[in-house]
């Protein structure tokens, strides 16, 4: 499927200005409050600035050395996958290999030197080969004065002072953030219908609209209304969710497509599956697991080191075998992602039955169960550390 959002490459030679104009631009943005994204693919390791965008708004790939077939794969990936407009800061000579991040892109920015024309002519070949549709060519000068020379269809003209820690400002930077303002203002609805077509499965849950099947009027999920989902939703086909819910209700439809591929949209990363985790005694450096053993229930307690865990990096992380003949209380904060890859690791492992912590509702809420004492949706009370049995 194509992907309809917007991909403005941002290109040109080394030492142009562009991660001084990216910044610059996506602060403008922000500050319009245009949701976007940007991708550093540039393979100079430029840009000291990355650090302070903040991450849940910016998404940051940054290559240091030489390019690789694995990093040039995995952002042709992303730009594939995109869920909100993008600008992609791409510098260097790009090589044949590398001309996918290219293809993969819709707009273009080229940021020229005004005496190179060699590699001046090398970049508007490449926008021209890969069908980008120009948005602007500018000169970079270090010093003089901004000059617009033609404002349509394509911005040209020169582009002074882009200098690190200085942010970029006069009347071309002013129409490049119009122009891209345009370019990037979806609506909320028109954002969350592109993300649904992108959506990797047939069956597609929104979990707003299935509250609204389950529950009309209602505002908030309910633990029992787990009961309700096989009357909604077909049990045991690959299933794609969207939107915001409580932890236990991102479990239980993990469970509720069984075997079956199972996806979730993460607003940083697009559309997800739950990792493979392993059964080991090993530990992890980047999650720390605490288990606490009662008469009839197991805790564990997961705790992601630093608050952030790359999802890229969690692939056949190792958490601890538990007893399988008592229930499973899954305790801590933790990506919606990786709550899932738990509960169908766990479930996987014959453990009879799991249930997810939330705090919010004083309990812990079963998601998943093989004993008739237990359905989808009880709620569990938090055991008392007093009681622990091992």
């Amino acid at each position: 499927m194509v992907n309809s959002l917007p991909a403005v490459l941002i290109g040109g030679p080394p030492h142009a200005g562009k991660s001084v104009l990216t910044y610059s631009l996506t602060q403008a943005l922000r500050k319009h409050h245009i949701e976007h994204y940007v991708i550093r693919a540039c393979p100079d390791g430029e840009g000291d600035w990355s650090q302070e965008i903040h991450q849940d708004t910016v998404r940051l790939i940054r290559i240091k050395g030489t390019w690789t077939d694995s990093f040039v794969k995995l952002i042709c990936r992303d730009l594939e996958r995109r869920h909100l407009p993008l600008l992609v800061d791409v510098g260097g000579l790009p090589k044949d290999e590398q001309m996918g991040i290219l293809r993969n892109c819709t707009h273009s920015l080229l940021l020229l030197h005004q005496n190179d024309t060699q590699n001046a002519a090398f970049w508007r070949h490449l926008v021209e080969i890969s069908g980008l549709q120009p948005l602007a060519v500018l000169y970079s000068e270090l010093s003089g004065t901004s000059q617009i020379t033609s404002e349509a269809p394509v911005i040209e003209g020169t582009i002074v002072g882009l200098e690190r820690g200085i942010s970029a400002s006069g009347p071309v930077f002013d129409l490049l953030v119009t122009r891209l303002v345009s370019l990037f203002n979806y609506s909320p609805e028109e954002l969350k219908q592109v993300k649904l077509k992108l959506a990797p499965t047939a069956l597609v849950a929104d979990v707003e609209q299935l509250l609204g099947s389950i529950a009309p009027g209602a505002h908030e999920w309910e633990p029992d209304m787990l009961l309700q989902l096989p009357t909604e939703l077909p049990v045991n086909v690959p299933l794609s969710v969207y939107g915001r819910g409580p932890n236990w209700l991102y479990g239980a439809l993990a469970m509720h497509a069984g075997k079956q591929p199972f996806y979730q949209f993460d607003p940083r990363l697009g559309w997800v599956t739950p990792p493979p985790l392993l059964l080991s005694t090993q530990t992890a450096a980047e999650v720390s697991a605490q288990l606490r053993e009662f008469e009839d229930v197991t805790v564990l307690s997961v705790h992601v080191v630093n608050d952030y865990l790359d999802y890229s990096l969690a692939e056949n992380l190792p958490f601890p075998p538990i007893p399988i003949n008592r229930g499973l209380i899954l305790d801590g904060r933790s990506p919606h992602w990786l709550l899932t890859a738990l509960v169908r690791l766990y479930d996987r492992a014959g453990v009879v039955w799991i249930a997810c912590h939330q705090p919010q509702v004083k309990g812990a809420v079963v998601v998943v169960s093989h004993s008739p004492a237990h359905a989808p949706g009880d709620l569990i009370p938090m055991p008392n550390s007093g009681s622990n049995h091992g």
